[in-house]
């Protein structure tokens, strides 16, 4: 039931920031909506669970974006190896942690992709901006933490409709549960 929730869940924030957020007008920022929930996923979902998502996500932004296949995929997947690595050293998933978090793991993932293009597609013309890169990583900073919160909230609504669901009646006794 969870993956279900997380794959319809990308599927309309990928439709949103490549139909909504893109028709906004430049100098007031397009979020990567996508990009949080690859970051909620790594850093609050069971890894099975978050390998699949993250991957799947990765895929679709594959489809939408046009460039070289796979590229998405291998830069969420690192991401999410990163951020697991990270995690047994490091506490991430603090709401303090959450904002810093979102806009290096941005600067990171966003310098990879440019990394890859300029070196294995040198014929693509790929613009990079300091400005646009800054004011992206400041519109997820200051979206992260209403963000996370508001998933962690879906995930603790399904794993608690889960557990009424396959729970038995232990009888009268309120003191058992």
């Amino acid at each position: 039931m969870l993956l279900t929730v997380f794959i319809i869940l990308g599927a309309i924030l990928l439709l949103v920031q490549t139909t909504i957020f893109v028709r906004m007008p430049p100098w007031l920022g397009n979020p990567d909506l996508l990009f949080l929930l690859v970051l909620f996923v790594a850093t609050r979902l069971d890894s099975y669970r978050g390998l699949i998502l993250v991957m799947l996500y990765g895929l679709m932004m594959d489809i939408f974006s046009g460039f070289v296949p796979g590229l998405y995929p291998a830069v969420y997947l690192g991401l999410f190896l990163t951020i697991r690595y990270v995690s047994r050293q490091v506490i991430v998933d603090e709401p303090a942690h959450q904002p810093p978090l979102a806009a290096t793991c941005y600067l990171l993932c966003s310098g990879a992709i440019y990394l890859y293009m300029a070196i294995f597609n040198p014929g693509t013309n790929i613009l990079w901006s300091w400005r646009d890169l800054l004011l992206q990583m400041f519109i997820l900073a200051i979206l992260a933490l209403p963000f996370f919160h508001v998933l962690s909230r879906i995930v603790a609504r399904i794993s608690v409709d889960r557990r009424r669901l396959f729970s038995r009646g232990r009888g009268d006794n309120r003191f058992i549960s």
